[in-house]
Protein backbone atom coordinates (compact mmCIF):
# COMPACT_ATOMS: atom_id res chain seq x y z
CA UNK A 1 0.00 0.00 0.00
CA UNK A 2 1.19 3.46 -0.81
CA UNK A 3 0.34 6.68 1.00
CA UNK A 4 0.78 10.22 -0.28
CA UNK A 5 2.73 12.49 2.07
CA UNK A 6 2.22 16.24 2.64
CA UNK A 7 4.75 17.23 0.00
CA UNK A 8 3.10 14.97 -2.62
CA UNK A 9 5.63 12.13 -2.66
CA UNK A 10 4.61 8.53 -2.24
CA UNK A 11 5.76 6.36 0.68
CA UNK A 12 5.07 2.75 1.64
CA UNK A 13 2.78 2.31 4.63
CA UNK A 14 4.08 -1.11 5.76
CA UNK A 15 7.72 -0.06 5.72
CA UNK A 16 10.46 -0.45 3.17
CA UNK A 17 11.98 -3.86 2.52
CA UNK A 18 15.76 -3.58 2.18
CA UNK A 19 16.35 -6.81 0.33
CA UNK A 20 14.18 -9.37 -1.35
CA UNK A 21 15.06 -11.84 1.41
CA UNK A 22 14.06 -9.57 4.30
CA UNK A 23 10.51 -9.65 5.52
CA UNK A 24 8.39 -6.64 6.36
CA UNK A 25 7.08 -8.37 9.47
CA UNK A 26 10.59 -8.99 10.77
CA UNK A 27 10.05 -12.76 11.05
CA UNK A 28 13.41 -13.59 9.50
CA UNK A 29 13.52 -17.06 11.08
CA UNK A 30 10.68 -18.22 8.86
CA UNK A 31 11.57 -20.09 5.68
CA UNK A 32 11.03 -18.25 2.43
CA UNK A 33 8.51 -20.24 0.42
CA UNK A 34 9.06 -20.93 -3.25
CA UNK A 35 6.62 -21.71 -6.02
CA UNK A 36 5.64 -25.36 -6.31
CA UNK A 37 4.86 -25.51 -10.02
CA UNK A 38 7.05 -24.42 -12.89
CA UNK A 39 4.48 -21.94 -14.26
CA UNK A 40 4.37 -20.03 -11.00
CA UNK A 41 8.14 -19.63 -10.79
CA UNK A 42 9.79 -16.44 -12.00
CA UNK A 43 11.23 -16.58 -15.51
CA UNK A 44 14.82 -16.60 -14.25
CA UNK A 45 14.21 -19.86 -12.39
CA UNK A 46 12.24 -21.62 -15.10
CA UNK A 47 14.10 -24.21 -17.15
CA UNK A 48 13.11 -25.34 -20.58
CA UNK A 49 12.76 -28.96 -21.63
CA UNK A 50 16.31 -29.23 -23.01
CA UNK A 51 17.86 -27.99 -19.80
CA UNK A 52 15.75 -30.33 -17.69
CA UNK A 53 16.51 -33.32 -19.92
CA UNK A 54 20.26 -32.56 -19.84
CA UNK A 55 20.16 -32.27 -16.06
CA UNK A 56 18.20 -35.51 -15.79
CA UNK A 57 20.67 -37.29 -18.08
CA UNK A 58 23.61 -35.98 -16.05
CA UNK A 59 21.96 -37.17 -12.82
CA UNK A 60 21.25 -40.59 -14.34
CA UNK A 61 24.87 -40.89 -15.49
CA UNK A 62 26.19 -40.08 -12.03
CA UNK A 63 23.78 -42.54 -10.43
CA UNK A 64 24.81 -45.36 -12.78
CA UNK A 65 28.48 -44.59 -12.15
CA UNK A 66 27.87 -44.62 -8.40
CA UNK A 67 26.03 -47.96 -8.65
CA UNK A 68 28.84 -49.43 -10.73
CA UNK A 69 31.48 -48.29 -8.24
CA UNK A 70 29.47 -49.75 -5.36
CA UNK A 71 29.05 -53.03 -7.25
CA UNK A 72 32.81 -53.20 -7.93
CA UNK A 73 33.56 -52.54 -4.29
CA UNK A 74 31.10 -55.25 -3.21
CA UNK A 75 32.59 -57.69 -5.73
CA UNK A 76 36.06 -57.06 -4.29
CA UNK A 77 34.74 -57.69 -0.78
CA UNK A 78 33.04 -60.90 -1.88
CA UNK A 79 36.20 -62.11 -3.63
CA UNK A 80 38.31 -61.48 -0.52
CA UNK A 81 35.71 -63.25 1.62
CA UNK A 82 35.67 -66.26 -0.74
CA UNK A 83 39.47 -66.49 -0.72
CA UNK A 84 39.61 -66.35 3.08
CA UNK A 85 36.88 -69.00 3.38
CA UNK A 86 38.77 -71.26 0.97
CA UNK A 87 41.99 -70.83 2.96
CA UNK A 88 40.14 -71.61 6.18
CA UNK A 89 38.66 -74.79 4.69
CA UNK A 90 42.09 -75.90 3.43
CA UNK A 91 43.65 -75.21 6.84
CA UNK A 92 40.94 -77.19 8.64
CA UNK A 93 41.31 -80.10 6.20
CA UNK A 94 45.08 -80.08 6.66
CA UNK A 95 44.72 -80.10 10.46
CA UNK A 96 42.25 -82.97 10.23
CA UNK A 97 44.61 -84.97 8.01
CA UNK A 98 47.54 -84.30 10.37
CA UNK A 99 45.50 -85.47 13.34
CA UNK A 100 44.43 -88.56 11.41
CA UNK A 101 48.03 -89.25 10.35
CA UNK A 102 49.25 -88.89 13.93
CA UNK A 103 46.54 -91.25 15.12
CA UNK A 104 47.31 -93.79 12.38
CA UNK A 105 51.06 -93.61 13.01
CA UNK A 106 50.47 -94.15 16.73
CA UNK A 107 48.49 -97.30 15.95
CA UNK A 108 51.20 -98.45 13.55
CA UNK A 109 53.89 -97.86 16.19
CA UNK A 110 51.83 -99.84 18.66
CA UNK A 111 51.59 -102.77 16.21
CA UNK A 112 55.33 -102.63 15.54
CA UNK A 113 56.07 -102.71 19.28
CA UNK A 114 53.84 -105.76 19.68
CA UNK A 115 55.67 -107.49 16.83
CA UNK A 116 59.04 -106.68 18.38
CA UNK A 117 57.82 -108.00 21.71
CA UNK A 118 56.68 -111.25 20.04
CA UNK A 119 60.02 -111.58 18.25
CA UNK A 120 61.89 -111.12 21.53
CA UNK A 121 59.64 -113.68 23.19
CA UNK A 122 60.51 -116.25 20.51
CA UNK A 123 64.22 -115.76 20.76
Amino acid sequence: MVAVTKNGSKADIGGVVDNINKRVSGKNWKIQKTATTRNQQPKQLRKNWDQRSKERARNDATKTLEKQLKADKQAEKDAKRAVSLERKKLREEQERMEALAAKMSAKRLERLKKREARKKARV
